[in-house]
């Protein structure tokens, strides 16, 4: 005789075990993910998913949305109207320094990003003026990087809340569980979680403790207190932070073109619709390059001649290294004596 043939239903039962074990196959290599999305989720590392009433942690934060989270916790009570806008030298000018040459009454926070573009700058406005905000005062902190800059920076590092960019959360989200997924930081983050240590090396994380303050966002450089400890030695032991300077004058390449012309004068033009009193302060950068004239021109006959400083170049403030903390960034010694400059040239003007 020769073979019995397959039955009806004999196939059917096979296709289905077949498919049964591919199921399972795909569920054990599938685990590991899931796993990770479990973690994710619970431990929200970059405090993205929820809200939080402290937004420091022991993993670098995206400012972006730190400073529009602190705005929406705490408006309803401080009733914020005056907003430091800009890059990270916004770092050099605390809140409560600013109010002292505003109203009585008046309450700022700092709203920035690291290496800010113009393009974010108009849409934290545009945000502002969706929530009905009072834009009374505005201080931008610029240089000339940022001035370069017309659109927005990708990655968990600069993406904008969906709330400011208008962008399906699920891509804003996207970034940050990417982010988590890549072994750059999803091992050093595993270590930590379960030593509970952040260690030197460890990417995105933060080692400092507390760098931020919950209430409007202002600064706190871990660098204070090590120049408080070391006084004069910790310039002297990070001299490659701080280079060597040319001590002639240096201009720097133009900067503002067609694109970023016109984001600054719509940027005016939400601050003139909100009769808003406006000060653009061009960093005291340690490289001493000055802005070009063409710029400065461009700044000032956009947002008034005696509204725009420009600190860049070699001068009296860049002189004296004491004033930064690397080659990137300037102390709030160097902020508050800025905002004395701008503020009484300002009035006795």
């Amino acid at each position: 005789m020769g073979n019995i043939p397959e039955t009806i239903t004999d196939a059917p039962i096979r296709k289905r075990a077949a498919f049964l074990r591919l199921v399972r196959k795909s569920l054990w290599f599938a685990l590991p993910f899931w796993a990770l999305m479990a973690l994710y989720v619970y431990d929200d590392p970059f405090m993205v998913l929820r809200k939080y009433d402290l937004y420091d942690s022991d993993v670098m934060l995206n400012e972006h949305h730190v400073g529009w989270q602190i705005y929406k916790n705490h408006n309803d009570s401080v009733h914020f109207n005056s907003f430091i806008l800009g890059n990270s030298c916004t770092m050099a000018f605390r809140c409560g320094e600013w109010e002292k040459y505003l109203a009585p009454g008046d309450r700022a926070i700092r709203l920035f990003g690291n290496a800010e573009s113009m393009k974010a700058i108009i849409l934290k406005l545009h945000a502002l003026e969706s929530e009905s905000a009072e834009i009374k005062n505005v201080l931008l902190v610029l240089d000339r990087t940022s001035l370069s800059h017309s659109e927005l920076l990708t990655g968990p590092s600069h993406i904008l809340p969906a709330a400011i960019s208008g962008c399906n959360p699920f891509v804003v989200q996207m970034e940050f569980i990417q982010a988590f997924a890549m072994p750059d930081f999803l091992f050093p983050y595993l270590k930590y979680r379960i030593t509970g240590r952040v260690e030197p090396g460890m990417k995105r994380m933060n080692p400092y403790g507390r760098i931020r303050d919950s209430k409007n966002n202002d600064a706190f450089n871990p660098r204070e207190k090590m120049i408080e400890q070391e006084g004069e030695a910790y310039w002297e032991n990070r001299k490659k932070e701080f280079p060597e300077r040319v001590g002639t004058v240096t201009i720097a390449e133009t900067a503002i073109f067609q694109k970023q012309r016109r984001i600054l004068e719509e940027i005016r033009k939400v601050l003139r619709r909100h009769d808003t009193s406006v000060r653009v302060l061009i960093s005291p950068d340690y490289s001493q390059k000055e802005l070009h004239p063409d710029d400065r021109k461009i700044l000032q006959g956009i947002f008034g001649k005696e509204n725009v400083y420009d600190f860049s170049g070699i001068n009296e403030f860049t002189e004296d290294y004491h004033n930064y903390y690397e080659s990137g960034h300037y102390r709030p010694l160097l902020g508050n004596q800025l905002l004395e400059r701008v503020y009484n040239t300002h009035h006795s003007g």
